[in-house]
């Protein structure tokens, strides 16, 4: 959790039309490919994380909101390059872009391999935050940013991965179903890099996302702001089954109509435009319905503008969200068999790429053994679950 250390405070400076002007800055400066972490890819394998940063040329403001802007493509495709469009007005208007990776790839779609692969992508926008915080705090803040006013959000799958980046924040919100497989990949919070830092979220910017239950949204979490066609084939508007390509998930999810109505029952900051009887899937980017524009950035304007803002290079890191106990394995890669010490009797689970407990076991206190010869080559995770929660990551060859 980042902890404030003897900070000033003050307004964010949105002088001369800064965050409400289009085109106020006429050109934008690109830093692209910066690898702000890594993770297990959905075939297996480690996988490099990366982003491209679009700021206004030419400014000189050095404590600027940030927006994160992530691509879609239903989880199975897509990269940064998709959503250079919308970055490069944003940081016209004065804001700091970010264009993140996050993991996609082709999987069966089914009510857990969709819930997983929503996981990675949230996961993947939280690494991206902690990233961002730990540049502005130990590293001379080289971008630029004000790290308490940064808004995840992104346009379809990319909305769908910001929105859980920012609500489903508790062990406890996840399905009883899923929770060994969460586990697996991190918990809730994930761990695709930086982990000593919050990944909390002033807002979110979501175009025709949703979420798998209202209910992970809670009194005093972050505003939203949504866009979405209220006829939505692809992502619904209210609450339905999910499909990915055509193909019916078995997964419900509730979209911005009742991610709007929870929002207002429990008094968060929030706005919704919606377009009845349209049915399509995000054709008010394409090409851009100014007013939705206009809609998207009122909301951001007064959100980063009636807040305090805070100096970063008076920010320390504490304590992680997720404390993990990590374990010395070896060796590392492995063939037939692991060895690992245990400080407790526990139950032991190895995980696969994708989440799925492929064997299980129990240890004795002190030296271990495991035998793993006939699990597939491939990344796996060990957890050992006693009165603490242990884990390791290796490779089998």
């Amino acid at each position: 959790m980042i902890a404030a250390v003897g900070a000033s405070f003050a307004q964010t400076d949105c002088s001369g039309g800064r965050y409400t002007t289009f085109d106020l800055f006429q050109n934008v400066d690109v830093t692209s490919a910066v690898t702000f972490g890594s993770n297990t890819a959905l075939g297996g394998g480690a996988v490099d994380l990366k982003m491209d940063v679009y700021a206004p040329a030419g400014d000189t403001q050095t404590d600027r909101p940030v927006i994160l802007m992530a691509f879609g493509g239903s989880f199975i495709g897509g990269s940064r390059a998709d959503v250079a469009f919308m970055c490069n007005i944003l940081a016209k208007m004065g804001y700091v872009v970010v264009a993140p990776d996050y993991r996609v790839g082709f999987f069966l779609p089914s009510e857990v391999t969709t819930t997983l692969a929503v996981l990675r992508g949230a996961h993947d926008m939280n690494a991206c935050v902690r990233y961002l915080k730990k540049t502005a705090a130990e590293d001379g803040n080289p971008y630029g940013i004000d790290c308490e006013k940064i808004i995840v959000g992104g346009i379809s799958a990319g909305a769908i991965a910001a929105i859980h980046s920012a609500y489903l924040d508790k062990l406890s919100e996840v399905p009883a179903y899923m929770v060994n497989d969460t586990a697996g990949l991190g918990g809730v919070e994930g761990n695709s890099g930086t982990p000593n830092y919050s990944s909390d979220a002033l807002g979110v910017l979501s175009f025709s996302g949703a979420i798998g239950d209202t209910t992970w949204m809670e009194a005093g979490d972050a505003a939203i702001v949504s866009v979405h066609e209220e006829q939505d084939g692809v992502v619904p508007f209210l609450t339905q089954e999910v499909s990915v390509s055509g193909f019916p998930t078995g997964l419900i999810a509730s979209g911005s109509g009742h991610v709007h109505v929870r929002a207002e029952n429990i008094g968060l900051n929030h706005e919704l435009r919606s377009y009845p009887g349209v049915n399509n899937h995000v054709g008010y980017l394409s090409p851009i319905d100014q007013a939705a524009m206009d809609f998207v950035t009122e909301f951001l304007a007064d959100l980063v503008c009636g807040s305090e803002t805070n100096s970063c290079a008076q920010l320390s890191s504490g304590i992680s969200e997720v404390n993990q106990n990590k374990i010395a394995l070896f060796p590392n890669p492995a063939l037939d068999e692991i060895t690992f010490n245990a400080e407790e009797i526990a139950l032991v689970e190895v995980i696969d790429a994708i989440g799925r407990t492929v064997l299980t076991s129990n240890t004795i206190k002190g030296q271990n053994t495991l035998n793993v010869s006939e699990l597939p080559a491939g990344t796996y995770t060990l957890r050992t679950i006693g009165d603490v929660i242990s884990t390791a990551h290796f490779i089998k060859q």
